[in-house]
């Protein structure tokens, strides 16, 4: 057994999934947005990822306090925490943070995507792109208490049915009987929110409303709407897709490798980022790539809005994990963590994704589509359920 990390790319093909994702009953999912394999990591990759994310949540503490939102009764109960694999001058890879964000509607489609290939590959099931559930568990219904615990749920967002998140929140509608609805649709009664139309009262929210995506009015409006439903529960609250960012990695202390700094158009011609490295430079908010700048110059960077709204970070040399059987291209691979928080006990992964592309590019929106690009599961063998 190797003392290194490891990953390997097992690859079922695109009809074989296309036929197991029909096979599962859930809602269509989009081919172009999965990947034709699944990731295989040995332990020490299971121990460098849980040390990491260890390392980041202790270091969180103080931005995870609920006293940092101006929303009574928000509290941060997930995090999804994106790590490249880029070169190491002794292992086949390191480990760097590329963001951090705060909403879990991709674990609708996880259940799916391993529904389907447990049918195609039977990993076993002390392999598991999650940890171990207690004994007897339904991955489904041990979420359930967290995501959507009453009947009356409702999941919002913006269009949802154009967004390019629809998949995702129709597997949520599928798997937890949620309904889902744009925040339009939703008006304050009484604390809570009712359908303008339906009527039909909900005391209980699944988040996936960005508000900085929002034009100023609109966004005004949500927050109005919102804040007056003060008796609700939540479950991915609004303001912490704002409490928690991009902009929040600049605030810790990292790897040399992977650190981030604040871009400050006061005193960005006398900063280390404008030295002739490459860096990239990212939106606070920003989401998809959406943005990002590629080896910005010192001008570019002199442009840009301040205080606190970008930061840079030196741009990584990613490191392929496989070649695809068909093409023979590169793939590269980010993991994401999805964890959940809970309080007074210890966080818990729902899913290890692995997003696959042949650019180094992850993000489901910046792909060119070819074959083993997309999103898959990440498995670790796992022993015992979870206390």
């Amino acid at each position: 057994m190797s003392a290194l990390p490891q990953l390997q790319l097992r690859f079922v093909g695109a009809d074989a999934l296309a036929r197991a994702l029909r096979e599962t009953g859930a809602p269509h999912l989009p081919l172009d947005r999965l990947a034709d394999n699944y990731g295989v990591g040995n332990s020490a990759l299971h121990q460098a990822l849980t040390a990491k994310v260890g390392q980041l949540i202790t270091t969180l503490q103080p931005h995870l306090r609920s006293s940092r939102v101006h929303w009574l009764g928000a509290q941060a109960d997930v995090l999804a925490l994106d790590m490249a694999l880029v070169e190491h001058a002794s292992q086949p890879f390191a480990l760097a943070w590329v963001e951090i964000q705060a909403f879990t509607t991709m674990l609708p489609t996880c259940h799916t995507l391993q529904l389907a290939q447990r049918r195609l590959c039977d990993p076993g099931s002390t392999w598991l792109p999650h940890d171990p559930l207690p004994a007897g568990s339904d991955w489904v219904e041990h979420l359930r208490p967290w995501v959507a615990p009453r009947a009356d749920t409702v999941l919002i967002e913006d269009h949802p049915r154009t967004s390019p998140a629809w998949a995702d929140l129709a597997a949520a509608r599928h798997w937890w009987q949620v309904d889902v609805h744009d925040w339009r649709e939703l008006i304050p009664a009484g604390g809570y929110l009712r359908h303008a139309v339906t009527g039909v009262r909900y005391s209980h929210a699944w988040n996936r409303l960005i508000l900085p995506d929002l034009p100023p009015f609109e966004r005004s409006h949500a927050q109005a709407v919102l804040l007056a439903a003060d008796k609700m529960s939540w479950h991915s609250h609004p303001a912490w897709y704002e409490g928690i960012s991009k902009g929040t990695l600049a605030e810790l202390a990292l790897a040399p490798h992977e650190a981030c700094h604040w871009v400050d158009n006061s005193v960005s011609s006398a900063s280390p980022w404008t030295d002739g490295q490459p860096w990239v430079a990212k939106p606070v908010h920003g989401h998809s790539s959406h943005g990002v700048l590629l080896n910005p110059g010192p001008e570019e960077l002199a442009a840009l809005p301040g205080p606190r709204q970008w930061i840079v970070q030196r741009k990584f040399r990613q490191v392929p994990i496989a070649r695809h059987p068909l093409t023979g291209q590169a793939l590269f691979g980010e993991i994401r963590c999805m964890l959940g928080l809970r309080p007074g006990q210890p966080p818990w992964v729902m899913a290890w994704i692995l997003r696959c592309s042949t650019n180094g590019i992850a993000t489901m929106t910046g792909r060119d589509s070819a074959p083993g690009e997309g999103m898959t599961l990440l498995y670790f063998h796992q022993d015992g359920p979870c206390p």
